[in-house]
């Protein structure tokens, strides 16, 4: 996993410090099977002199490692995991000190201790999770810290979120423990708050105490090997992460003709799993609806775009929105043209929401599928919420200056539209962009807001039924967008913890 691990402090002289920081180092030579003491490039571990001036102007309250380095090896995947109380690359220690200060300053859960977002292209993406530990000396009788995790990636660092959360949770809370423990020995031979107020009413004569105002977190924790501790919670993290989440291609853009090699991955220098789709084994992709080749050769988008044609903007939203929430879509018409809408709506959302029943002898409920189409002859429900119906007149009946394609739907569009439906309707709206283009387009959107909806449910799963708004906006959703989260949450597991 290519992220970096970070643990920052508060110190008291020179602010928000980053303290010690564990990051993954790679060899790609598959044909070397030798075993290295180090799998990254040498000049990392030789000490800049610029690196080595500034540990020497550290307060002890900044202070870790100094000159020294943790590593551990992975010999198997051939990788290292390297620690030390400051970045080793001046790219990512400039980086990490910009994050560290957010961290520690105005990026700040409310309540000060939680988890938060925060990054752009340009600086990267972080997670910061700030957390306090009890400390006897320092002000507040509390010293600030905060883990952070940096990626170039926000969206692989967002789908880590309940990962990454659920394990820095663990690491805090045994620091919180070991920093209790010494704080109640300390508080039981010289109370601190009686010290303090004593020489604050002795008057201005008085002379100050001459406690130390900057610890060591070796110190605070009363633990001699806290950063061993550390490094090695942080190995885990960073080595459980790349075995257990890899980035593939997204469902969204195969197609039932390519065959693909899921028995020999490449691993990337980013941490991804490719798939080589040279070998002959063929992967199944179920399109649900297994009889439309045969009669048709129009695609999803040139599907719509008819569709809207025939609809109208405003009717067009309306079954737009419908299909993007989960509410049923019922096309009753003639076969051919009934099948064609079905198809083109059924491919805005994901497969695994996706419960097609076509040519239906009698109507089923919503339960049972959310896409189902008719014959004219087939006793429908009277337009409700619960059902948006589309009707399509055979050619026969049609008039002049009639609309072939009518919506039938009593449900109200909200005030403020999902985010992906005002994506979509602006893709079709624009006439430059070619049906196979937006084909890929609408492929990316859909896999973008599967992977949110995956996120939150995730959060849900692990117990988090509080509010997750502040969650949704960092990850470019709004309150606007959680029917369909929660609509595309429905093909997932129900218990994803």
């Amino acid at each position: 996993m290519n992220a970096v691990i970070a643990l920052c402090t508060f110190c008291e002289m020179h602010g928000p410090k980053v303290i010690f920081t564990t990051q993954t180092y790679r060899s790609f030579d598959n044909k070397d099977t030798e075993k290295l003491k180090f799998y990254g490039p040498k000049e990392v571990l030789r000490q800049p002199q610029g690196l080595q001036t500034e540990l020497q102007e550290n307060c002890e309250g900044c202070h870790s490692l100094g000159n020294l380095k943790y590593l551990s090896n992975e010999h198997e995947t051939r990788t290292s995991f390297l620690s030390a109380q400051q970045p080793l690359m001046q790219d990512i220690k400039t980086l990490l000190k910009h994050a560290c200060i957010r961290s520690l300053s105005c990026e700040v859960h409310p309540g000060k201790e939680g988890v938060c977002y925060f990054g752009d292209e340009s600086r990267g993406h972080v997670l910061s999770h700030t957390f306090s530990l009890k400390d006897a000396q320092a002000r507040g009788l509390r010293r600030w810290c905060s883990f952070i995790v940096f990626m170039r990636d926000k969206q692989f660092l967002l789908n880590m979120w309940p990962f990454l959360v659920d394990n820095l949770k663990e690491i805090i809370r045994e620091l919180q423990e070991f920093a209790e423990k010494k704080y109640n020995e300390e508080e039981a031979k010289c109370p601190q708050r009686v010290v303090r107020l004593t020489t604050v009413n002795c008057g201005p004569g008085s002379k100050p105490t001459t406690n130390k105002q900057s610890r060591t977190i070796n110190e605070i924790t009363n633990e001699k090997h806290v950063f061993v501790r550390i490094h090695m919670w942080f190995v885990w993290i960073l080595s459980a992460g790349a075995r257990h989440f890899v980035e593939i291609l997204p469902m969204g853009l195969l197609d039932t003709d390519i065959n693909f090699d899921l028995d020999d991955p490449l691993e990337t220098e980013e941490g991804f799993t490719l798939i080589n789709a040279k070998s002959p084994v063929n992967l199944r992709v179920n399109t649900q609806i297994q009889d439309f080749n045969e009669i048709s050769e129009l695609n999803p988008i040139s599907i719509l775009r008819n569709l809207r044609n025939a609809l109208g903007a405003d009717q067009f939203r309306q079954i737009l929105y419908a299909a993007l929430i989960g509410i049923q879509i019922l096309v009753r018409g003639p076969p051919v043209e009934g099948l064609e809408s079905l198809y083109g709506l059924c491919s805005l959302v994901p497969r695994a929401c996706q419960r097609v029943k076509t040519h239906a002898q009698e109507y089923l409920d919503s339960n049972i599928c959310n896409f189902i189409s008719v014959d004219t002859s087939i006793a429908v429900p009277l337009p409700c919420a619960k059902v948006c119906r589309l009707d399509i007149l055979p050619i026969e009946h049609r008039a002049e200056n009639t609309r072939s394609h009518v919506i039938r739907w009593a449900g109200i569009l909200p005030l403020k539209l999902p985010t992906l439906l005002i994506k979509l309707e602006k893709s079709l709206e624009n006439e430059k962009l070619i049906d196979s283009v937006l084909k890929v387009h609408f492929s990316t959107l859909q896999e973008e807001w599967a992977n949110i909806a995956k996120v939150v449910h995730a959060m849900h799963g692990r117990g988090h039924r509080g509010d997750l708004t502040n969650l949704m906006i960092s990850l470019g959703a709004g309150p606007q967008d959680k029917k369909l989260l929660d609509a595309w949450s429905m093909g997932l597991p129900s218990n994803p913890a």
